[in-house]
């Protein structure tokens, strides 16, 4: 963890299997964590870096937000996934500025029979 007085705190989160692709099997990635006694107020959260890891699930997208199913809201642009491969979106690259106030859902596009994703999810704390 480390704090920058700036910026507020960043964390990163666990690595998080998505097993199952669509909306509906949208899976949490990241908490808001709850902290008595450290944080007062309402706490944010700023995605800063997003890692995928694609287990042979072929090329997808990843789409990053809040919410499952009906309720889902986007927070970033779909994120390529590339058959294979780590890919990593992170600050002064393809990462837009989104801030979210519940926790942070995700969920492939597509997947092969019996592939899946990692994604991990690295964020600002503020608040």
């Amino acid at each position: 963890m480390l704090l920058n007085t700036k910026d507020g705190i960043v964390i990163s989160g666990p690595v998080v299997n998505l097993a199952a692709a669509g909306v509906a099997n949208a899976a949490v990635v990241f908490t808001v964590p709850v902290l008595a006694g450290q944080f007062i107020g309402t706490k944010s959260l700023q995605i800063r870096r997003v890692n995928l890891y694609n287990n042979a699930a072929g090329t997808t997208q990843v789409l990053i937000g809040t919410g499952v199913a009906g309720t889902f809201v986007a927070l970033l642009p779909a994120l390529d996934s590339i058959n294979a491969l780590n890919d990593s979106y992170g600050p002064n690259t393809d990462l837009v500025a989104a801030e979210a106030f519940a926790n942070i859902t995700a969920y492939p596009v597509a997947l092969g029979a019996g592939t899946s994703i990692d994604i991990q999810v690295e964020v600002i704390i503020r608040g």
